[in-house]
């Protein structure tokens, strides 16, 4: 089991980055500019959710979106990317819908 930080966009683009207290996000000082958590295109949308989650786990994530599909998928079947990778597709999200909601 390792901890890790699972990003969501709008368009049901994600990414796990596992091992995120060490050298994937660095601590800043009051100010900061922060670091690039996930490598944002048209394609993938905004980001709208970040939640901690554990691998190895068993756990799984709800995704909704505002038109009311939703999709459970398990935390360890989304692939592990670098902190400033782009996410792969974990749902198809029709174009004029939209992710609104996460539950892990």
């Amino acid at each position: 089991m390792a901890d890790a930080v699972l990003f969501v966009t709008t368009k049901g683009y994600g990414k796990v980055v596992e091992n995120p207290k060490t050298d994937a996000f660095p601590p800043k000082g009051r100010g900061g500019k922060g670091v690039t958590g996930f490598k944002v295109s048209d394609d993938s949308g905004a980001v709208i959710t970040t939640e901690h989650v554990k691998t190895g786990k068993g756990e799984n994530v709800l995704i909704s979106t505002a038109d009311g599909m939703c999709l459970m998928i398990a935390v360890d079947d989304i692939k592990a990317r670098s902190r400033t990778a782009g996410g792969v597709k974990l749902m198809n999200v029709a174009e004029n819908d939209s992710v609104v909601s996460v539950l892990v």
